[in-house]
């Protein structure tokens, strides 16, 4: 699937964009097109709004973010994806919103004490907290907490209940560490809301698939209201 590249009408790779939409592919987007068209592009309550696609997984997310954020230059980047939660964390309630406080870089042989991060390495980023308690709240019923990025999707049972436990976060999401990353060193305020797709573990992908397109729509109808109830913020 080739990646999508949307910018205004008229705009340079130059100009300013007040908040810039980041998703891992083109799926995750689909409920946008209703107020956005086709190019994925407008402005919703004077807010100008850009979408853009960064990859599947930890490496490519990293890499996409990094060019997305030097074509557009945007004032905030907002990550909206899908996520699983941790057996034993939350409770697993389909099409539920996820904000995280805080994403963590995450590896179950760096758990269990098999393995470690060099210690340059942040382990931990935090999402800006103004933008993330503001989308917490217009979201009903989010979970507000913290997110695990992980390498590759956990399809063990036993692993993901010890991930979800040793690590304290409630969700999993490939992406979000690798946006927060570039984010960060781009000094660009960043914020994340995901939706639960699926409990980790064996039933995962199962799940996933069930989900997916529902989590995307409910995902970009709470994104549109939060930009038109945060607009103050974004512009």
């Amino acid at each position: 699937m080739r990646a999508r590249f949307c910018m205004f009408r008229g705009m340079t790779a130059q100009s300013d964009v007040d908040l810039l939409v980041l998703a891992a592919h083109t799926p995750e987007l689909i409920g946008l097109e209703a107020a956005l068209g086709p190019e994925l592009t407008g402005q919703i309550a004077r807010v100008r709004v850009a979408c853009a696609t960064i990859g599947v997984g930890l490496p490519a997310a990293a890499a996409g973010t990094a060019r997305r954020l030097h074509e557009l230059r945007p004032r905030r980047v907002l990550l909206l994806g899908s996520c699983g939660i941790y057996p034993g964390r939350a409770e697993f309630q389909p099409l539920c919103p996820v904000v995280p406080n805080e994403v963590q870089l995450v590896d179950g042989h760096v758990l269990a004490q098999r393995a470690a991060f060099p210690a340059p390495i942040p382990l931990v980023r935090v999402p800006d907290t103004r933008l993330s308690e503001s989308l917490a709240r217009s979201a009903p019923n989010a979970l507000y907490g913290a997110v695990a990025t992980t390498l590759g999707i956990t399809t063990d049972d036993a692993l993901a209940r010890s991930l979800g436990e040793l690590s304290g976060c409630a969700a999993e999401n490939l992406e979000a560490y690798s946006v927060a990353t570039a984010c960060s060193d781009a000094g660009v305020p960043f914020v994340s809301l995901l939706v639960a797709t699926n409990a980790v573990g064996s039933s995962g992908r199962a799940q996933w698939l069930a989900h997916q397109r529902a989590a995307a729509e409910r995902g970009a109808q709470l994104v549109l209201d939060w930009i038109a109830q945060a607009a103050p913020l974004l512009i």
